[in-house]
C-alpha cells in the first residue's frame, strides 16, 4: 500500500539546497516518515491516502540511501545523489536519442561517468495510455554508463557532462519532450485559450466535426498510439542516424505501415491543446529543480502562426514556473539555420527565431543559446548536439551558478551610418568579435531594395561595412534572415551573434 510516486527510485538524483519534496501514496490517514543524509520529515496520509512531505534541505553527496516508513510498511531507496536537477524540454531535438548523435562513439570512450543520471518521461498525452502498453524501458533513473547511454537524450547529456565538469556534484537531466509537438500541448488549456487562438480554434472544430465517443475507442489499445519505446520506433531509427532522402523515405513506408494499425493522417492526440501539459508535465511537480532547457519551435512554424510564438512560448513559461511555484530559470535554444527536410519546409523559422528573442528579453530569467553554426541544410535533426548542451551549459554557468564568464552570444545593439560605410556595434563582445573562416557569411546588405556588395573590418566589438560607392536611400543590413544559412561571427566565448535585421 505504501508507495512513492514514480520518479522517486534507486539512483535518482535530488536538487541540493532546496527542499526536496517527496510524495506518494499510503493507507488513508497512516503516518509516513522519510529519512534521507541525516534529515527526517514526517506527515499522514489524506483520506484518499495521499501524502506529501518537504525534506528540509540536502547537500551535495553521492550513495545516499532514502527509507520511507508507513505504520506497517517500509521502503528502501539506495545509491541517491545529490546535486543539480534540470528538466529537459522539447520536442524531437531534445528528445533526440545519444545514440545517433554524431560525437557518439568518442563521447562513449569517456565513460563511465555514474553522477551523470537521466530520467526519461514516459509519452502519454491521455488517461490509461500508460496501463496500455508496455512502458518498463521509460520512467527509470539511468547512469551515465555504455550499456545506459544510449537513453539519454543526447542535448541533456552534454549539458550535464558539462555543468558536472564544472561544477563537481551530480547533475540529474528529466526528459520530459516528444518529438513532433507544438507548444500549445504543453501549455495549460487556459493559456492556449488566451493567447493560442488558431490553435484553439482547431482544437473547437475536431470537437465539432468528429464522433469523439467513436474516436476515443479508436485509440484505447491502438498500437499508433504505443510509446513505451520511443528510440526503437521503425521511423525514428529511419531518420535520426542520417540524413535521408524522401526517396528513401517512400521506399520504406510500407515496412513503416506495417508495425502500425492506425491512419497516418489521424488527429494526433499529442498534438492536442494542453495533451503533454496534463500527462507528461503535471505529474513531475514538485519534484525541486534548478532549471529547465528547452529546445523547441519547429513545429510552431504554422503559415499564419509563427507571430503568435512569442505569447505562447511566454504563457508557457508562466504556466511551469506556476506548477512548480518557482521562477525557474529557462534556457532556450534559438532555431538554427535550415531549408527542407522531406516534405518538410522552412515556412517562416525567422519569425520563430524574432519570438525566441523577444521573450528571452521580456521574461525574466530565461536566456537564449545560439546555435546558428550547427545547423544542417537538408535536416531538421542537426547531428552535432555536443556544440548545444555545452553553449547551453556556459548559459547556467554565467546566469544561474553566476561565474565570471562570457555566456552570452554576441547581439547588434545599433548601427551608424556613415558616408560610405556602416557601423554595426555588439554587446556580449568584450575582447572583440572575430571571423572564422576567410568570408563573412550570413550578411547581406542592401541599398533600396538592391543587394550591395561589402568589404569588411572588425574593430573590437565593432563591425563596419565597408561600400565602394556613397551611400544614398534606404539602408538594410540583414544577417542570418534566410531559410539556410551558417553563421560565422563569434565572440571570444566562441558564441555564433544573434540572427538581425536593421532598416535605417
Amino acid at each position: 500500500m505504501l508507495q512513492l510516486a514514480k520518479i522517486f527510485q534507486s539512483s535518482m538524483v535530488l536538487q541540493q539546497q532546496k527542499a526536496a519534496v517527496i510524495w506518494g501514496t499510503a493507507k488513508a490517514q497512516e503516518e509516513v516518515t522519510v529519512k534521507i543524509q541525516g534529515k527526517s520529515a514526517r506527515t499522514y496520509a489524506d483520506i484518499k491516502g495521499n501524502w506529501k512531505i518537504d525534506l528540509p534541505m540536502l547537500e551535495a553527496s553521492c550513495q545516499e540511501t532514502m527509507v520511507v516508513k508507513s505504520q506497517a510498511e517500509s521502503l528502501v531507496l539506495e545509491d541517491i545523489a545529490v546535486g543539480e536537477v534540470w528538466l529537459a524540454g522539447g520536442q524531437s531535438n531534445m528528445e533526440f536519442y545519444f545514440r545517433y548523435e554524431k560525437y557518439a562513439a568518442t563521447t562513449r570512450e569517456n565513460l563511465p561517468k555514474p553522477n551523470i543520471r537521466f530520467y526519461d518521461v514516459p509519452e502519454v498525452c491521455y488517461t490509461g495510455q500508460i496501463e496500455e502498453f508496455d512502458y518498463s524501458n521509460m520512467s527509470v533513473w539511468r547512469k551515465a554508463l555504455p550499456e545506459e547511454i544510449d537513453w539519454f537524450s543526447a542535448v541533456g547529456y552534454y549539458f550535464a557532462e558539462a555543468l558536472e565538469t564544472s561544477l563537481r556534484v551530480p547533475v540529474g537531466i528529466i526528459g520530459c519532450n516528444w518529438g513532433g509537438t507544438t507548444s500549445s500541448a504543453w501549455m495549460s488549456m487556459e493559456s492556449v485559450k488566451r493567447v493560442g487562438k488558431g490553435w484553439y480554434l482547431d482544437y473547437e472544430k475536431i470537437l465539432a466535426e468528429k464522433d469523439m465517443e467513436a474516436y476515443w475507442n479508436k485509440q484505447h489499445g491502438n498500437p499508433m498510439n504505443d510509446r513505451g519505446n520511443p528510440m526503437d520506433d521503425p521511423f525514428t531509427k529511419l531518420v535520426l542516424p542520417k540524413t535521408i532522402t524522401a526517396e528513401e523515405l517512400a521506399a520504406n513506408m510500407g515496412n513503416l505501415s506495417e508495425d502500425f494499425d492506425g491512419d497516418f493522417t489521424e488527429v494526433q492526440l499529442q498534438s492536442l491543446p494542453a495533451s503533454l501539459y496534463e500527462h507528461m508535465l503535471k505529474p513531475l511537480a514538485p519534484f525541486a529543480l534548478r532549471g529547465v532547457i528547452w529546445y523547441q519551435g519547429e513545429s510552431d512554424d504554422v503559415p499564419g502562426r509563427q507571430s503568435l510564438y512569442q505569447d505562447m512560448l511566454t504563457a508557457l513559461i508562466g504556466d511551469w514556473r506556476a506548477l512548480w511555484q518557482e521562477e525557474l530559470p529557462f534556457l532556450i535554444v534559438q532555431l538554427p539555420g535550415w531549408e527542407k527536410w522531406l516534405d518538410s519546409v522552412n515556412h517562416d523559422y525567422t519569425a520563430i527565431r524574432r519570438c525566441q528573442e523577444q521573450t528571452v528579453k521580456n521574461v525574466p530569467q530565461a536566456y537564449l543559446c545560439s546555435v546558428s553554426d550547427v545547423g544542417e541544410q537538408f535536416d531538421i535533426h542537426p547531428k552535432d548536439k555536443r556544440t548545444v548542451g555545452g553553449r547551453l551549459a556556459l548559459l547556467a554557468r554565467g546566469h544561474v551558478y553566476k561565474e565570471s564568464i562570457v555566456c552570452d552570444a554576441p547581439q547588434a545593439v545599433s548601427v551608424e551610418i556613415g558616408e560610405k560605410s556602416i557601423g554595426l556595434t555588439f554587446e556580449n563582445a568584450a575582447g572583440g568579435l572575430y571571423v572564422k573562416g576567410k568570408e563573412l557569411s550570413a550578411m547581406q546588405l542592401f541599398i533600396d531594395g538592391q543587394e550591395k556588395a561589402f568589404a569588411y573590418e572588425i574593430q573590437n566589438e565593432k563591425l563596419t561595412l565597408y561600400l565602394d560607392e556613397r551611400i544614398q536611400g534606404t539602408v538594410t543590413v540583414s544577417f542570418a534572415q534566410t531559410e539556410w544559412y551558417l553563421v560565422n561571427l563569434y565572440n571570444q566565448a566562441g558564441l555564433p551573434a544573434i540572427p538581425f535585421l536593421f532598416e535605417v
